[in-house]
């Protein structure tokens, strides 16, 4: 039902802030059950994440381009898992477990922000797919460079 509400970004921000507020949190509990319950949320967060995006990007792309930016999208979706796993040691050695936590949560807060911020392209009904469309021919493009070897 969420991802059918007019404006799905709404609903995506605060599946980002249900993942990153209980995150920054766990920086200041000093209580196991709590601290539980704080990762708990934090993982349920993501797990609505992960479904929101993934099926916002099944409903505004057309059926010929989402196979190719799902293609792209699940490589992309790795490599940040990779850089997370390769940034979490450094940013916890240098700021500690409380500070990484907090700067964690902290970025995914920004980012939830950062989509209920007005798109640009919102004030005319006609171009309310216009980032799908770009998004679409962007994937067409590199998915022909990608083919034809770039020539």
């Amino acid at each position: 039902r969420a991802i059918r509400c007019p404006h799905p970004r709404y609903v995506l921000a605060a599946a980002l802030t249900v993942a990153g507020l209980p995150m920054s949190l766990l920086a200041a509990v000093h209580w196991p059950a709590v601290a539980i319950g704080l990762a708990g949320l934090t993982g349920t967060g993501a797990l609505l994440v992960e479904i929101m995006t993934e099926t916002c990007l099944q409903r505004t792309l057309d059926e010929e381009i989402f196979g190719r930016a799902y293609g792209l999208a699940i490589p992309a979706a790795l490599a940040g898992i990779v850089a997370g796993s390769l940034i979490a040691p450094l940013l916890s050695g240098a700021l500690g477990t409380p500070g990484a936590l907090a700067a964690t949560g902290g970025a995914v807060l920004c980012y939830a922000a950062l989509l209920l911020r007005r798109p640009r392209t919102a004030s005319a009904p006609a171009q309310a797919h216009a980032p799908a469309a770009q998004t679409g021919a962007a994937v067409k493009a590199i998915t022909a460079t990608a083919t034809t070897g770039g020539e």
